[in-house]
């Protein structure tokens, strides 16, 4: 082990080791914060969205119907 130690200290000094673990602590941050921000919502949220989507473009559809069918 003190082989490997001792070729990672020859191949990177010390100050940039610690920026570049400060680099993955902020880009592991900022990837969790992204893959919150984009997940999907649960179930429920989407079930209730593509329900009320559905009833308005059910709305819309009757009204363009209405529309179409009375006499000018």
């Amino acid at each position: 082990m003190d082989d490997i130690d001792q070729a990672i200290a020859e191949l990177m000094p010390q100050e940039r080791r610690g920026k570049m673990l400060a680099g993955l602590l902020f880009g592991t941050l900022v990837g969790a914060a992204t893959a919150a921000f984009l997940t999907s919502p649960s179930g429920d949220t989407t079930r209730e969205s593509l329900r009320e989507r559905g009833l308005e473009l059910k709305d819309r559809a009757a009204d363009l119907l209405r529309t179409w069918r009375s006499p000018l």
